[in-house]
């Protein structure tokens, strides 16, 4: 249902109201070719049993869904092209309505791909089964409020911002009155609902149900609560990929290879850029997640990742990738330039991998293998001596590998359960023998280059008393290396294969086997 145009509150609602009586349904319907609901013929009309009198005005966002549908386009906007990212300025200005118009004009919106509130939607189902009227009212564009009525087929009616009248607070409040009268219930989450809750002649509560019924005025009925428990540690720890920090131990890579030239202050630096990197990593996954929302929704493991599951509501998790990058920003002053110049690069590569170049097929795994090996060049920007070309060569190829496993277990996921292949990656069935051969050829290729690097670098510098053991590494890597294809082949590759080596028994008896072959070259 459309407003006019704005005008001074009173005379607003009161035209608004005039409108009303002369459009709307009265409150028992009629299943007649008069009722003018908006969605009637979408939903069919129905009238209450009797003894339902009251009416349930229902919020959209944080109440039906946890969710945010605006944050949500916002980030879908920010997937366009600058130009028209920049655009968005103009509709700003205007107001929130005409910016959520724009914004939802703009973008592909499926109510399918939402998370919903689902003990509140089986709660609504069984209310409408008894008879009682639901309207949805929110202050999110009127399309979107259309699809969510359309997509979950609840609703009598949908109403939501349109014609430049944001409908939120005291506007949604007299906006309910009129369409519904002065008796009615109302669902909802915010304390901006508050004029809505002291309105209404019973309420439902969703969300942080404790502090909105501090908000209530005293004696005001409850007919239901819905809590939903703020996000914890455990939830943000599983958002922020803490167990992806391992990664990050690359960093100590350099520094320890040539402790000759380290002290205690380069050891301390080292501990700084492995926190900050972290920080950045963290920040960058959750940026990552907030842009791939949808994409995540649909797939089999990562529809269970915080943001897409609305866990993390998309605002928080703004919030927190912008906290991390601020720590991050703050460790590199205790940084040498070099290295916080490194930690900018991640971060740049990073962004344009979300926004682009992840879509495109391998050129992707180059990337991924670049953001490994851009952990060790930072460590070596610790060191007063330039790092070994040879070592960045292995690095670079080593990791490239490790793509190809990974970008060839997801794909193979996907066959397997009879898909056609990973259409927001590019990939298709008949990339599988591809990445197989290019990935276990990068593979035997990180192992030539090693062999280069000990014979170029290890053997002159004389670091190492012993530098002859250092060949015994080559069987090792080489050896974990062909294991985890072998699993990948056979299907059993579930994770990332740097996750893996962390949990996996034998690749852990492999990496103390390495450890103890490099003290025994130095001793």
């Amino acid at each position: 249902m459309r407003f006019e145009a704005p005008l001074p509150a009173d005379s607003r609602m009161a035209g608004l109201r005039r409108r009303r009586a002369a459009r709307l349904v009265p409150l028992r319907p009629q299943c007649n070719k008069q009722a003018q609901w908006p969605l009637t013929e979408r939903f069919g009309c129905s009238v209450p049993d009797s003894s339902i009198d009251i009416p349930l005005a229902v919020d959209l966002d944080g109440t039906l869904t946890p969710s945010d549908t605006l944050h949500e386009g916002v980030l879908l906007y920010m997937k366009q092209p600058l130009r028209e990212v920049s655009a968005l300025w103009g509709p700003l200005r205007e107001g929130k309505a005409q910016f959520k118009k724009t914004v939802a004009g703009t973008v592909l919106f499926d109510p399918a791909l939402l998370p919903y509130n689902e003990d509140l939607l089986a709660w609504l189902r069984a209310e409408r089964r008894r008879g009682r009227k639901l309207i949805l009212v929110s202050a999110a564009d009127q399309t979107i409020a259309d699809a969510v009525a359309a997509h979950l087929g609840l609703f009598d009616a949908a109403y939501g911002s349109s014609d430049g009248i944001n409908l939120s607070g005291v506007r949604k409040r007299d906006f309910i009155r009129a369409t519904l009268g002065d008796r009615f219930a109302y669902a909802g989450d915010a304390p901006v609902d508050q004029p809505i809750f002291a309105a209404a002649e019973s309420v439902v509560l969703v969300g942080k149900v404790a502090r909105l019924e501090r908000l209530l005025p005293a004696g005001k009925v409850v007919e239901r609560r819905f809590p939903v428990d703020r996000a914890g540690l455990r939830t943000w720890a599983h958002a922020l990929r803490v167990p992806h920090w391992a990664k990050n131990l690359l960093v100590f890579l350099a520094p320890v290879l040539g402790f000759i030239h380290a002290d205690w202050v380069t050891a301390v630096q080292a501990v700084v850029l492995f926190i900050a990197f972290g920080m950045l990593a963290s920040a960058t996954y959750l940026i990552n997640d907030l842009l791939d929302l949808g994409a995540d929704r649909q797939h089999p493991r990562k529809r269970f990742r915080p943001l897409a599951a609305g866990l993390i509501p998309p605002r928080d998790g703004v919030l927190g990738a912008a906290g991390l990058l601020a720590g991050s920003a703050v460790l590199c002053l205790a940084l040498p330039l070099a290295a916080s110049g490194v930690l900018v690069l991640y971060l740049g590569v990073t962004l344009l991998y979300s926004l682009l170049l992840k879509r495109l097929p391998i050129v992707d795994t180059f990337v991924l293998a670049g953001l490994f090996t851009v952990r060790v060049l930072a460590g070596a920007m610790l060191l007063p001596t330039p790092i070994s070309p040879w070592l960045l060569t292995f690095c670079m190829f080593f990791f490239l590998g490790l793509a190809m496993v990974k970008r060839h277990a997801e794909l193979n996921r996907v066959v397997q359960a009879g898909g056609a292949g990973v259409s927001s990656r590019g990939y298709t069935a008949k990339d599988l023998p591809l990445l197989l051969a290019a990935g276990i050829t990068s593979s035997f290729a990180a192992i030539v280059i090693f062999v280069v690097y000990l014979i170029e670098e290890q053997y002159p510098s004389g670091l190492y008393s012993r530098p002859e053991m250092l060949w015994a590494l080559m069987p090792v890597v080489l050896l974990w290396s062909l294991r985890v294809w072998h699993l990948t082949v056979h299907g059993r590759m579930n994770e990332d294969p740097v996750i893996f080596a962390l949990k996996d028994g034998m690749s852990r008896v492999l990496g103390i086997l390495c450890a103890v072959i490099i003290l025994m070259a130095w001793l």
